[in-house]
C-alpha cells in the first residue's frame, strides 16, 4: 500500500488530477457562476451517469423539490413531469461530457420538438459539454443556446467538483462552495496521512477492500438507512464499478435500501454465498426523539449485531447529518473526495486504469 499511497500523493501534489485540483476548480466555478444568467423556479437536469448522479445525490439529501432529473428514457415519466411543472418557470440543463450521449441527444431532440412553440429555448435551455464537433455542442451553438464548456480532462464519474456537478447544485443552494471545504479537508488529511477516524480513511478502506477482493469477496453490499442517502449510493456504485471493473479486477457494488431490503434480500445476505462484505451508511436526524427515526436507528444497530454474529465483514459504518445545512455539504465534499482517493488507490493496487471504460464502448458500437 505504501507504494500506491506515495504515487497518488505525488500526483495530487503535482496537480496531475484535474478533478482534485482545488484552486483551479474553484476558479472555474466562480467564473461560470458569476457569468451565469439562468434563474428559474424549477430546473430539469437531462444527463446520464456521471453527468447527473453527483448533483442528484446532493439535491436528494438537500430535499429540494424544485429540481427534477431526466436520467432515463421513460416517456411516461417525462410527460408526467412536464405536465406537473410550470414550463415558463422552468430551466432545462443538458449535460454530456462528449456531446454524443445517445440518451441526452434523444431527449434534446424530443424536448425541442415538444417545447419550441411554448418557450424561448435560447432562454430556457442551457448546455454543459466539451467544445468539439459533437452534435450537442453544434446544435446548441446553432440555436443560440448558452454553453458552459466542460473540462476535457475530467471524466464524468470524477466530475462532481466541476461544472457538471456544481452548476446544478448552485441553482438550488447558495452554499455550494462548501463542498470545497470537504474536498480540501480530504486532500489535506490524505497528504499528511492524518485522520480522526483511521478505520474509514481512504488508505484503510482501500487496503481492506483489496484484501477482501483478493480472497474472493467481490460483492459490496451498501446498506442505506435513510432515503436521502440512496442517490449517494448510486453515485458510489458508478464510481467503483466503472473505475475498477477491468481485467477481471473490481467488485460489484449493490445499493440496498433499508429497511425495505430486509424483507427481500436479507435472507440471501445472511445465508447465501459468502462472497460479500458490507458498508453501512445512515442519516443522522436532529429529531432523535421521533419514534420513526428511533425505529430506523434500532434496525441499523440490530443489523450490525446480526452481521457480526454471522462473522460477515463490515468495513464501514458512517453517518451523515442530513438536517444540518452547515455541516452536510462539507461532509458530502469529504465523502466524494475520499471515495475518489479510494478508487485511485485500489486501481493502483489492482493494476488497472481507473479512467478508461473500453468495455462500455463495445455496447456503444452496437448502438451506432
Amino acid at each position: 500500500m505504501s507504494d500506491a499511497y506515495q504515487i497518488i500523493k505525488q500526483n495530487i501534489v503535482e496537480k496531475k488530477y484535474p478533478f482534485l485540483d482545488v484552486e483551479n476548480l474553484k476558479k472555474q466555478h466562480l467564473k461560470e457562476k458569476n457569468n451565469l444568467d439562468f434563474t428559474f423556479k424549477n430546473y430539469i437536469i437531462i444527463g446520464i451517469g456521471g453527468s447527473s448522479q453527483g448533483s442528484k445525490a446532493v439535491s436528494n439529501i438537500l430535499r429540494n423539490d424544485n429540481i427534477f432529473y431526466f436520467d432515463h428514457l421513460s416517456s411516461k415519466q417525462i410527460e408526467k413531469t412536464l405536465l406537473a411543472v410550470d414550463l415558463l418557470s422552468t430551466g432545462f440543463i443538458f449535460i454530456s461530457k462528449s456531446g454524443n450521449t445517445s440518451e441526452v441527444l434523444t431527449l434534446f431532440d424530443h424536448l425541442v420538438d415538444e417545447l419550441k412553440s411554448k418557450l424561448d429555448l435560447a432562454k430556457h435551455f442551457l448546455v454543459i459539454t466539451e467544445k468539439n464537433t459533437a452534435p450537442l455542442y453544434s446544435l446548441a451553438e446553432h440555436m443560440g443556446i448558452s454553453i458552459i464548456e466542460h473540462d476535457k480532462n475530467i471524466g464524468g464519474r470524477f466530475s462532481i467538483f466541476s461544472h457538471t456537478g456544481l452548476i446544478p447544485i448552485s441553482l438550488i443552494s447558495n452554499n455550494v462552495e462548501q463542498l470545497f471545504l470537504g474536498l480540501e479537508k480530504s486532500l489535506d488529511n490524505f497528504i499528511n496521512n492524518d485522520y480522526e477516524i483511521v478505520d474509514i480513511s481512504p488508505l484503510s478502506m482501500a487496503n481492506k477492500k483489496y484484501e477482501l477482493i483478493s480472497n474472493g469477496k467481490k460483492i459490496s453490499v451498501m446498506l442505506f438507512y435513510g432515503d436521502e442517502l440512496v442517490e449517494l449510493g448510486n453515485w458510489l456504485k458508478q464510481l467503483f464499478a466503472e473505475s475498477l471493473g477491468k481485467q477481471n479486477f473490481g467488485y460489484l457494488p449493490i445499493v440496498s435500501k433499508m429497511t425495505q431490503d430486509q424483507h427481500s434480500l436479507l435472507q440471501l445476505y445472511l445465508d447465501g454465498p459468502r462472497d460479500k462484505f458490507f458498508e453501512i451508511y445512515s442519516a443522522d436526524y436532529n429529531d432523535s426523539n421521533d419514534f420513526i427515526n428511533i425505529t430506523l436507528s434500532n434496525h441499523k444497530e440490530a443489523m450490525i449485531k446480526t452481521l457480526e454474529s454471522e462473522n460477515l465483514p463490515i468495513i464501514r459504518v458512517d453517518s451523515y447529518e442530513v438536517e444540518n445545512s452547515k455541516k452536510i455539504l462539507p461532509q458530502l465534499g469529504y465523502i466524494f473526495s475520499n471515495s475518489i482517493l479510494e478508487v485511485l488507490l485500489l486501481s493502483e493496487l489492482g493494476g488497472v486504469d481507473p479512467f478508461g471504460q473500453d468495455a462500455i464502448e463495445k455496447q456503444k458500437n452496437f448502438l451506432k
